[in-house]
């Protein structure tokens, strides 16, 4: 059983990195969002001379760095659970119940969210859609091609985090840095 485990968590710890390095990416999204938010503010309330793109900007941003930083908050630990059950579980007992969890739940849902994802950012580029309520009318495909990268991402980090629960499931203890709480070390 040991060699099987010690398989699943170096699975783990090759799928980890990309969670991590998208979370990291994707945190640089903040600055071109701040920036566009208070180059507005300026713009409107000093020189009284709103733009036309800046709230659009701000959303479409802010849509992106929340949908693409699941997966790396997934990888920390970062999403809210109930554990008043689940806590007093011992190891084994936890790594089943999230492997089922991320089999029965967690998987359809990133399988479903990649492939109506696809679907909406395919149909917008394909027409090179427009967001029509805004006067400055951005092409919307950018936008919409973060819900099948955030597909993609938490189906590869809900495959590390099943082979994390599937290890403790075998061996009857989480691997250091890997239960269910606290945040996971990153790999350098």
């Amino acid at each position: 059983m040991t060699g099987q485990a010690s398989k699943l968590l170096r699975i783990a710890h090759k799928l980890d990195p990309i969670a991590i390095w998208t979370g990291k990416l994707t945190a640089w999204l903040i600055i071109p969002m701040v920036l566009s938010l208070v180059y507005e503010v300026v713009a409107r309330y000093v020189f009284d001379s709103p733009t036309l793109w800046a709230y659009d900007m701000t959303f479409m941003l802010y849509g992106s760095f929340f949908m693409l930083g699941a997966a790396y908050t997934l990888q920390c630990k970062g999403h809210i659970r109930t554990d008043s059950l689940y806590a007093g579980w011992s190891p084994r007992t936890q790594g089943i119940v999230d492997a089922v969890c991320y089999v029965v739940m967690f998987m359809p849902f990133a399988a479903i969210f990649l492939y109506f994802g696809w679907g909406y950012f395919l149909k917008a580029f394909m027409t090179s859609e427009r967001f029509v309520s805004s006067p400055w009318m951005p092409i919307t495909w950018p936008f919409k091609a973060a819900m099948p990268l955030t597909g993609l991402l938490l189906a590869i980090q809900g495959i590390s985090e099943f082979c994390k629960s599937l290890d403790a499931a075998i061996t009857g203890r989480w691997a250091e840095g890997m239960g269910p709480k606290g945040l996971t070390k990153e790999l350098t």
